[in-house]
């Protein structure tokens, strides 16, 4: 069955991340573009990851790390299958979104490939099958979207609000809505 595309609002959200390498590093990075207070558990951490505005406590990932916050996600990203299946087991007894990176099963959620500008966020999922898939249909995204279209969408944010203000009737905003955007668009931004 397909995952639902769900977006989640993570500024300040406390993300528990489990391992110190490469692929812990690249999640981390993601959630932290996303504004996520990241906090990993690792007995050992690649230099990169330090370099990261995350909380690092080097030591083993002990079943209690799930009980230090209210944690919003956890991801389990280390290269051991016994201690991301602990993980991904008690997550779910404690009803905490998990990923197990490259092991859809021990999922509750998997991360999408993203293009991002500004607030405009695409996310393509291949269900965890094939991450290549993900990957490939994310570069045709970034082909075809104007470079701008975060630009746009703000100027059309801010209209919008204003337009909200000032015309009760939802169809007349509308029509508005329409006019202005086709409006930018001719403008090229």
């Amino acid at each position: 069955m397909s995952y639902f595309p769900l977006m989640i609002q993570l500024e300040h959200a406390p993300v528990l991340l489990v391992g110190g390498g490469r692929t812990a590093w690249r999640k981390a990075a993601i959630l932290l573009e996303f504004g996520a207070a990241v906090e990993v558990v690792a007995p050992a951490m690649d230099p990169e990851i330090r370099g990261l505005d995350v909380i690092l406590h080097q030591r083993p990932f002990a079943l209690c790390d799930l009980e230090r916050q209210p944690w919003r996600l956890v991801v389990a990203a280390t290269d051991d299958r016994v201690v991301n299946r602990m993980i991904s087991e008690g997550c779910r007894k404690r009803g905490i979104p998990v990923n197990v990176v490259d092991d859809p099963e021990l999922c509750t959620f998997i991360f999408p490939a993203i293009v991002k500008q500004q607030e405009v966020v695409c996310a393509v999922s291949s269900g965890g099958r094939s991450p290549l898939v993900a990957q490939w249909m994310k570069r045709r995204l970034q082909q075809v979207m104007p470079e701008n279209l975060g630009i746009l969408n703000e100027a059309m944010g801010q209209f919008r609000k204003a337009l909200q203000r000032e015309e009760p009737e939802k169809g007349k905003r509308r029509d508005r809505l329409k006019k202005k955007l086709a409006e930018l668009l001719g403008k090229g931004l």
